[in-house]
C-alpha cells in the first residue's frame, strides 16, 4: 500500500504544474553602458548571491588563438587597478564570501556569494575588474603556464581525457569553431601576444556584453544605486562581427579510431551532431531521452550494456554530451555517449546493442513508466537547484542570454513535464538516426 501510495503521489508531482512559491519572481534594469542587472529578493536569511554572465566562450575564438576565453577566466583573479593579485580571494574571504567561475562554449560564468551587508564589497571588486583588469606580460604568462598546467592534468594525463575533451568534438563538428577545445592548445597559448590578449578583453569584457543576477537579501533599490556607481562610469566597446556556428549537413555514418595510453579498459563513444535549437520541442524531448537513457542506474543503457549483457562497466551521455550540460550551450550542439566496456567484448557488439538500443527508441519511444520516471527526476533536480540563490542567479543569467528571456527560468519547467512520449519518439527518429552519427573505438595503448 505504502508503494502504490507513493507511486501515486510522484506521479502527481511530475504533472502538477509549477506552483507560485516556485516562480523566481525579479526585477530588471539596464544601465545607460548597457550592462542589464536582474534583482531576485529573498529575504530568507542575510546572504546574497551576486553573478554575471559573459557573453563569450570558446566558440567567439579565433583560428590561432584558442583558448583566450578560459584564459581570461584565470585572468580576472589577477589584479586590477585597485586590487592587487591575490586580493579578490582575500577580500572576500575576510567577509565570510565565496567566489568561483567556469567557461563554456558560449560563456562565462562568474558568481560569489556574500553576507548580505558586504554586497557593496562584491560589486565593487567585480566593478573594478570588468573596468580596470590588470593585464601585464608577467601575469599572462603566469596564468598561460596555469591553464597549460590544468590541461595536463585534466585532459593530457588523464584517462579519456583527451578523448572526451578534445578529439570527439574535433572530429564530430566540421566548422573549426565548434570543434576546437575551450582550455585551447599549447601552441596557441604559447603563441598568444600581450597585444592579442588585451584586444580579447577589450573585444567581449564590456559592460552591454554582460548580464548580472543579484538574489539575496537585498533592497532592489539599494542594489540599483550600488551598480550604478560602480559600474556605470565603465564605458561599452566595439565587439568583431559574431562568428559564423553554422554546420554542414552530417555525412553519413563514420568510424573514428582513438588509442589512450592511459586508459585501462577500451572505451566505444557515439555522437550525433544535428541537434535542436534551445527551447523547441524537440530540444526539450532530447534532453528527457538522455536521461532515460544514460541518467542512473535504472536507466535504460545501464540497464542493457552493464546490467543484462554485462558487457560494459560504464555508460554516461545525453544531449549537449561530452562538451557540455543540456542547459548550458545555444547551437549547434551534440547528443553523445561515452561507454567504458570490457576487454573481452569486441567494439562491434558494443556497437550493435548501443545501435539497436536506439532503434527502439526511434521506433516505439520510452515506456510511460521511464517518462514518468525521468520526469519526476527532472523536475526534482530542477526545483532543488531553485533551492538556492546561487542556482536562481544561474537559471535566470542562462535564460537570458541563451534563450533570450530570464523568464524561461520560469517558463521552461512546466514545456519539460508537457513532452510526451511521441515527442521523444518522433525526436529520436529525426535526430538519431544512423547516417548522422559519428562512432569512436577508443583502444587501450599509444597514438593515435
Amino acid at each position: 500500500m505504502r508503494g502504490i501510495l507513493a507511486a501515486a503521489a510522484f506521479a502527481v508531482l511530475a504533472a502538477a504544474p509549477l506552483r507560485a512559491e516556485n516562480r523566481v519572481d525579479f526585477s530588471s534594469f539596464t544601465l545607460p553602458n548597457g550592462l542589464r542587472v536582474l534583482v531576485s529578493r529573498d529575504s530568507s536569511v542575510p546572504v546574497v548571491a551576486t553573478a554575471m554572465i559573459v557573453d563569450v566562450g570558446g566558440r567567439h575564438e579565433i583560428p590561432g588563438r584558442s583558448g583566450f576565453a578560459h584564459l581570461f577566466e584565470h585572468m580576472m583573479f589577477e589584479g586590477s587597478a585597485h586590487v592587487p593579485k591575490g586580493g579578490f580571494d582575500r577580500f572576500l574571504e575576510s567577509i565570510g564570501g565565496d567566489n568561483n567561475a567556469s567557461t563554456h562554449e558560449d560563456f562565462t560564468f562568474y558568481h560569489e556569494e556574500v553576507p548580505s551587508n558586504a554586497l557593496a564589497v562584491a560589486l565593487w571588486l567585480d566593478a573594478d575588474r570588468i573596468g580596470a583588469l590588470s593585464v601585464t606580460r608577467e601575469s599572462v604568462k603566469n596564468q598561460i603556464d596555469v591553464v597549460k598546467e590544468e590541461k595536463r592534468m585534466r585532459v593530457d594525463n588523464e584517462p579519456y581525457g583527451a578523448a572526451q575533451y578534445v578529439d570527439i568534438a574535433s572530429h564530430s563538428f566540421s566548422n573549426w569553431q565548434n570543434a576546437h577545445p575551450v582550455i585551447g592548445s599549447f601552441e596557441d597559448l604559447n603563441a598568444a601576444s600581450l597585444g592579442d590578449v588585451k584586444a580579447f578583453f577589450d573585444a567581449y569584457y564590456s559592460p552591454d556584453n554582460i548580464t548580472m543576477a543579484i538574489v539575496g537579501d537585498v533592497d532592489p533599490v539599494d542594489v540599483h544605486r550600488l551598480v550604478a556607481e560602480y559600474f556605470g562610469p565603465i564605458k561599452p566597446k566595439p565587439r568583431p562581427q559574431a562568428a559564423d556556428l553554422s554546420e554542414p549537413a552530417p555525412r553519413g555514418e563514420r568510424v573514428v579510431a582513438l588509442a589512450d595510453p592511459h586508459a585501462k579498459l577500451p572505451a566505444l563513444a557515439v555522437t550525433w551532431r544535428d541537434m535542436p535549437k534551445r527551447g523547441t520541442a524537440e530540444h526539450r524531448a532530447l534532453v528527457l531521452l538522455g536521461k532515460a537513457l544514460f541518467s542512473g542506474k535504472s536507466a535504460r543503457l545501464y540497464q542493457s550494456l552493464v546490467k543484462e549483457s554485462q558487457t560494459a562497466v560504464s555508460v554516461e551521455g545525453g544531449l549537449g554530451y561530452p562538451l557540455q550540460d543540456w542547459d548550458e550551450y545555444k547551437a549547434p550542439g551534440l547528443f553523445g555517449s561515452f561507454i567504458i566496456h570490457k576487454r573481452d567484448k569486441p567494439f562491434a557488439k558494443i556497437r550493435e546493442l548501443m545501435a539497436a538500443e536506439i532503434s527502439r527508441v526511434a521506433a516505439k519511444g520510452l515506456t510511460a513508466a521511464e517518462l514518468e520516471r525521468v520526469k519526476i527526476k527532472f523536475r526534482s533536480d530542477w526545483v532543488r537547484e531553485e533551492q538556492t540563490r546561487l542556482g536562481r542567479a544561474q537559471r535566470l543569467l542562462q535564460g537570458a542570454l541563451l534563450d533570450g528571456d530570464p523568464e524561461a527560468a520560469n517558463r521552461e519547467l512546466d514545456l519539460f513535464m508537457a513532452v510526451t512520449g511521441e515527442d521523444v519518439r518522433r525526436a529520436a527518429a529525426a535526430r538519431l538516426r544512423p547516417a548522422a552519427a559519428t562512432w569512436f573505438e577508443v583502444a587501450v595503448g599509444g597514438g593515435e
